[in-house]
């Protein structure tokens, strides 16, 4: 397929190219079963896992750069290794590169148990940072895992579960991970999560999906392997780099998603990193009740992602998307204004409503709109082009609310958020079909595969 390809198909999805199409319904589809089992655990060890790190790194050095230094670890990697990332997963079998990214994980997890009292700060870093890198090669796979057991149709309420399992996450994993520590001490959360990612590699070992499928750039990496050695293959991996780039920018659909993103996300970056500050400065309230605010939104996002997976039914990935930044760039400015807490209270915990519909549409549009030979580069291109829009964010919003009051950052933010709403509704085509998809799983040409069992 070339880069510029985006003729829509109705007779077939990425899916039903390599062999048996996969059951309607998902109560119905084994493998999704077994993929969401494995989620829902891992998501709650990563949650448990992150807030026993951080009271674990502030105990060791009681300081805000000890904590600071867990969250830039964990961030380092989407601009590292997660473009690199996206190439390799194009290229390699999608369910073996996120078995074996959970098995490290689930080693690595375990790294700061095992070294001498003075190396554990770093050793924490260091296994925040790996495990967020294999995290790189683990999402994009998944999503390509996903291209290929769902029916089109099932899509956006499989990523509504999905969702709504993390925030389910979001809302009981620090609580579970800060009572485990006070308790135990670091020992079983940390070991809970190890296990976390033992029982996601073992669900995943269990699902059955065609080889071919699963390892589109097979063909490929055979014949930079067989054809111009080490140095033709660091020009293939850069070129196909390249071409991630060109297909998200070369198509309408993406483009627009990515375009809505970043201004999204230069928009809200720094607010997250600002909330503590608008609560004490206008709220005039003690920033402990920061943590009410957080667990709120987590509710707020929890329920937000199962009526998302319900309204998926009847609007499409593009109204569902475009309408909750929309709407969550308008609950962004009304906070803005806000003086007393309970209605601060409010309008925070409805942005986190939204952002389950945000995520809902987002992740549809981008399994309907990739082929399956460039999934992993998609959403590399698209994640990082967001986190380094959010970092520029948090930067600029964090010199800025040194001279300006910040409710008028949140303010502004928010009508950014408004912005990126409407340049989706309108760029964005008003009826969206899959990609197109080769007969063949390689562009190239070459002798085809057939399909079996991985």
């Amino acid at each position: 397929m070339s880069l510029d390809s985006q003729q829509p198909t109705t007779p077939q999805t990425a899916a039903q190219s390599a062999g048996e199409a996969p059951p309607v319904g998902l109560l119905r589809n084994r493998n999704f079963l077994f993929l969401t089992g494995g989620q829902i655990i891992s998501y709650l060890g990563d949650f448990i896992y992150s807030t026993t790190l951080q009271i674990w790194a502030y105990s060791l050095v009681p300081n805000a750069a000890s904590v600071s230094g867990i969250w830039a670890a964990q961030y380092l990697p989407y601009v590292l290794v997660g473009p690199l990332a996206g190439v390799f997963v194009d290229r390699w079998n999608r369910r073996q590169i996120m078995i074996v990214s959970d098995l490290l994980r689930c080693f690595i997890a375990l790294w700061p148990l095992l070294v001498p009292p003075a190396l554990r700060l770093p050793a924490i870093y260091l296994a925040v940072f790996l495990i967020g890198s294999l995290g790189r090669f683990f999402s994009p796979a998944r999503s390509g895992v996903m291209q290929v057991i769902l029916a089109e149709q099932d899509q956006p309420r499989a990523a509504s579960i999905l969702q709504s399992s993390f925030a389910f996450a979001v809302v009981a994993g620090p609580s579970l991970g800060a009572g485990l520590y006070f308790l135990v001490g670091p020992y079983l959360g940390t070991i809970l999560n190890a296990l976390s990612f033992l029982v996601s590699a073992l669900c995943i070992l269990a699902m059955r999906v065609s080889a071919q499928a699963l390892q589109p750039g097979a063909q490929r990496r055979a014949e930079v392997a067989a054809g111009e050695g080490r140095t033709g293959a660091v020009r293939a991996v850069l070129t196909e780099l390249v071409d991630g780039f060109r297909f998200v920018l070369g198509s309408r659909v993406l483009g627009v998603v990515m375009l809505l993103l970043v201004i999204n996300w230069f928009g809200v970056g720094a607010l997250n990193a600002l909330d503590i500050v608008f609560i004490s400065q206008r709220l005039h309230v003690s920033p402990e009740l920061y943590g009410p605010m957080a667990t709120g939104s987590g509710v707020g996002l929890l329920i937000g992602s199962l009526i998302a997976g319900v309204l998926s039914k009847k609007l499409s990935p593009r109204s569902l998307l475009t309408g909750s930044v929309f709407l969550t760039g308008l609950g962004i400015v009304v906070f803005g204004f806000q003086v007393w807490f309970p209605l601060a209270l409010f309008f925070y915990c409805l942005t986190g409503l939204l952002q389950g519909g945000i995520e809902v549409g987002y992740m549809a549009l981008v399994l309907i709109s990739s082929p399956r030979t460039l999934i992993g580069r998609v959403e590399a291109v698209i994640q990082t082009s967001m986190f380094i829009a959010s970092v520029l964010s948090i930067a600029l919003g964090g010199y800025l609310a040194q001279f300006i009051p910040v409710y008028i950052l949140f303010i502004v933010g928010g009508w950014l958020t408004v912005l990126a709403g409407l340049v989706g509704w309108f760029g964005l085509p008003a009826r969206i079909e899959p990609v197109a998809v080769p007969s063949r799983p390689e562009p190239e040409p070459g002798s085809e595969q057939q399909p079996a069992q991985a």
